[in-house]
């Protein structure tokens, strides 16, 4: 989602005048959103605390009611910068709880924060059955959740509002989002939401809305946390730090995990997961159905489990390389970055579906890996094994370079490595973690653009294909004399204007603009 649509979400879930909670029980507007703050709350005990037209029927609040208020008000905490003390302070206190008679016009009511006495206070119908032991999973739970929001600033996201003529003030959200699923403050249910069950905090924009007004709690899960997945309840999970996982092994309905944040996963027809904004998950396990997995650009490690399972990319098969391991896995580089595939079948790409084992895939090479990361040189030399373990254990998380050093381009560059090893990129490889790194050697000395440019078969054949270019040269074109000035990339841009605005003058641009596009378009040379 973009910035200017999450501003709009998140726009229509605060009070008229952002009125939020400042220091002391102050109240806050707009102008200072974003501060974490430490709230006080109390159990009202008597009507005389409370305002004549909140005092009928009152009662103060049981032990299972209380119990409810503190584990909603730790549901809100977890995910923002809110530390609430309880106090028998009831005068002082920001937050103030109690129930009363509503007469079946509403299950509860809030006061939104303000100076004023009944600033904060929440009512919750004690004539309301549902209300009576509100534990977690309950419309009752559910309604002090909702409650609280209120309490501490959040509004109806759309126009309604029990009890009262009137209803929520304007922004509101979008018809289809005005649901369980996006907000616990809205009063509609979401159809694809498991039956039988409700919210137990805060949904996707009322996290996203509660952060903008007191900043996000960091501290929530800290390190590497795993989840297994309950599809018989709705979550909206906030994990901000750590390398996290998704395991859904235990389940027979067909999944479909989206680790990108603020997105939805199912099973089956059911939406039992949302991934709050900020939230990371790297790391996901199917069950025994045909599950399908959304990457993000984190770098993920997926296991399909059983079944016949896809992993879903954003862009076109052609901007993606896929290598092999040893073990059966594949890693698959692209637009999202590196992504580790374990008993998966099929890869759905932009542009089209591909089963896994109908693919030429080649081997991942581990001594590439290491050869791309300077890093690695100094921590394992040519150990191959060690590569693959530290690729699959940490590479994939830290989006580490596969392919940074060109093996083919390394030999091109250097007469005496073509004498040494011909054509055999391997020894080439090892000759660079072992020797050329520490001399100052590169795999870059190949000028591979003026070599294809100047040799127009080359760009038939091999279509912008660089490595391929190079490995002609080492097997052929040394041998043949091909030249590597035929292209004048100069004359090239002065007889095509346009493409010379386009890459600023670049002789690189112009030689990439001609191997790419202007040899098939038949531009003019000069």
């Amino acid at each position: 989602m973009s910035q200017s649509v999450l501003t709009d979400t998140i726009s229509a879930l605060l009070a008229s005048g952002t009125p939020h909670w400042g220091s002391g029980g102050s109240v806050l507007d707009g102008g200072s959103t974003g501060v974490a703050v430490t709230v006080s709350y109390a159990f009202l005990t008597s009507s005389r605390q409370v305002a004549a037209a909140d005092a009928s029927g009152f009662a103060t609040m049981s032990t299972a009611q209380r119990a409810a208020v503190r584990q909603a008000l730790a549901a809100w905490s977890a995910v923002a910068n809110i530390t609430f003390v309880e106090t028998t302070d009831t005068a002082n206190a920001t937050i103030a709880f109690a129930t009363n008679r509503q007469n079946g016009q509403s299950a509860a009511y809030t006061y939104y924060p303000s100076t004023a006495a009944q600033g904060g206070e929440v009512f919750i119908a004690n004539d309301s059955p549902s209300n009576s032991n509100p534990v977690s999973g309950s419309y009752g739970y559910m309604t002090l959740v909702h409650e609280i929001g209120h309490a501490l600033g959040l509004k109806h996201p759309g126009n309604y509002n029990a009890g009262s003529g009137g209803g929520a003030e304007p922004p509101y959200l979008a018809s289809a989002q005005d649901n369980y699923a996006y907000s616990v403050m809205s009063y509609y249910s979401n159809a694809s939401l498991p039956s039988g069950s409700y919210l137990t905090g805060p949904s996707l924009y009322d996290i996203a809305a509660i952060q903008y007004l007191y900043g996000a709690n960091m501290a929530t899960a800290a390190g590497d946390s795993g989840y297994a997945l309950n599809t018989g309840g709705f979550t909206t999970l906030w994990d901000p730090t750590g390398r996290n996982s998704l395991d859904g092994s235990a389940q027979t309905a067909a999944l479909s995990l989206d680790l990108r944040e603020g997105s939805f996963s199912t099973a089956g027809n059911t939406t039992f997961l949302a991934l709050a904004y900020g939230t990371r998950v790297q790391m996901a396990t199917g069950g025994s159905g045909d599950d399908s997995f959304t990457v993000n650009s984190l770098g993920d490690s997926l296991n399909g489990g059983t079944g016949n399972d896809t992993v879903v990319f954003s862009g076109a098969s052609a901007q993606y390389r896929l290598a092999r391991l040893d073990n059966g896995s594949y890693i698959v580089s692209g637009v999202e970055g590196n992504d580790l595939l374990t008993s998966i079948e099929y890869l759905l790409f932009s542009d089209r579906t591909t089963a896994l084992a109908s693919l030429s895939v080649a081997s991942f090479d581990p001594l590439r890996y290491i050869a791309s990361n300077a890093d690695l040189i100094a921590a394992f030399g040519a150990n191959a094994a060690a590569g693959t373990a530290h690729l699959t254990g940490y590479g994939v998380y830290e989006g580490r370079s596969l392919t940074g050093f060109d093996p083919y381009n390394y030999l091109a560059g250097y007469g005496d490595l073509l004498n040494a090893f011909g054509s055999n990129v391997t020894a080439a490889t090892q000759h660079f973690i072992q020797n050329g790194y520490r001399e100052g050697r590169n795999s870059t000395s190949f000028d591979v653009l003026s070599y294809e440019a100047s040799n127009p078969d080359l760009i038939a054949a091999f279509r912008g294909n660089s490595e391929a270019a190079e490995l002609h040269y080492i097997q052929f074109g040394r041998f043949e004399g091909r030249s590597f000035t035929a292209f004048n990339a100069a004359a090239y841009l002065a007889a095509n204007p346009d493409v010379a605005a386009a890459y600023g003058g670049s002789l690189t641009g112009a030689r990439q603009h001609y191997i790419q596009f202007g040899y098939a378009e038949g531009r003019a040379l000069a």
